[in-house]
């Protein structure tokens, strides 16, 4: 079983709450990424909201430090990869390869400061988290304009170092900025506004979980560019309660699938960063997972495709500069 995820926020918990990567309660550990054959993790240290400035760069400093840490202490069983050829040794001796993520651009809004972040490995920058930022506004900002001066430079920066700028929580007018760049573009963890409206009973929740969502413009677009989307595992952007586990996963990945996205379908759990049904909530249950997609008649070289070789793709490029 091969697995490349693209958000996970078990970096940030395992530090703020002082516990380890190798074994714990979280969804992801090192000890059962062991059932996987290959594992690729991207590793996103989120940004509260309430942080700007120097008080988020000292927050990211100290997370990424911690995290640091804790792959030295296990060299054996996880390696961080800054380039592709990292990534695939990490992959033949049978280490988690990890990448580098930040969600929420703050620690980078001032002028040059993105170079930092090429310094300590970051290959993907979610801009915004739900709220407004230097850079941008969320989804639940309530805000309708697009990216500032200050995210289209510092957009215009990400290009120049290859990394990748993520749209997940990014708001619609923001997007539509984004995909204009030209910068390389993944929805991380994003699921689909349309699955969700034909399934979901709870208006006040089925507002707040479109926003997060994409619609199917917003996928088509991010197909046609080439990018990624990542199908998140949180209940609430699946379906309704009860309706939230293997199935309703199944619902957003072939809607993508229906619209074109066989190239750009990716997993993006979001494990630790949200709540997940315990069908599918541990890197330990993908394989589960994947099993009940080739029930579902999902052929092996799609599921493959899906959990790995396109994510693998898409940073091959990325990584190979």
């Amino acid at each position: 079983m091969r697995l490349f995820d693209l958000h996970c926020d078990t970096a940030g918990e395992c530090c703020n709450r002082k516990i380890p990567l190798y074994r714990n309660n979280l969804h992801i550990s090192l000890c059962k990424g062991e059932l996987l054959d290959e594992w690729c993790q991207v590793f996103a240290i989120w940004i509260p909201d309430e942080l700007r400035g120097k008080n988020a760069f000292e927050y990211f400093v100290n997370v990424i430090k911690n995290h640091k840490s804790e792959i030295n202490q296990n060299a054996d069983k996880i390696q961080l990869c800054q380039r592709f050829s990292d990534i695939e040794e990490a992959l033949k001796n049978r280490r988690c390869a990890a990448i580098t993520a930040v969600e929420g651009a703050s620690p980078f809004a001032e002028k040059d400061a993105v170079f930092v972040a090429k310094d300590y490995g970051v290959k993907l920058i979610t801009l915004t988290w739900n709220g407004e930022n230097e850079v941008g506004y969320g989804c639940q900002s309530g805000v309708d304009s697009g990216l500032k001066e200050c995210g289209k430079a510092l957009l215009r920066d990400m290009r120049e170092l290859n990394i990748a700028a993520d749209v997940s929580h990014l708001n619609r007018a923001g997007f539509y900025d984004v995909i204009s760049s030209g910068a390389r573009v993944i929805a991380s963890h994003s699921n689909c506004e349309s699955v969700l409206l034909k399934t979901r009973e709870d208006s006040e929740d089925k507002f707040f979980s479109c926003r997060r969502s994409l619609n199917d413009e917003q996928i088509k677009l991010l197909i046609e560019c080439g990018g990624l989307i990542g199908v998140n595992f949180c209940k609430s952007f699946l379906g309704d309660e009860g309706d939230d586990g293997f199935e309703a996963v199944y619902r957003h990945i072939s809607h993508i699938l229906e619209l074109g996205g066989e190239n750009a379908l990716a997993i993006g759990s979001d494990f630790d960063g949200c709540e997940i049904n315990p069908d599918i909530a541990g890197v330990d249950k993908i394989p589960d997972l994947a099993a009940f997609l080739t029930e579902k008649g999902m052929s092996l070289a799609l599921i493959d495709k899906i959990f790995f070789f396109n994510s693998q793709n898409f940073f091959k490029n990325v990584l190979q500069v």
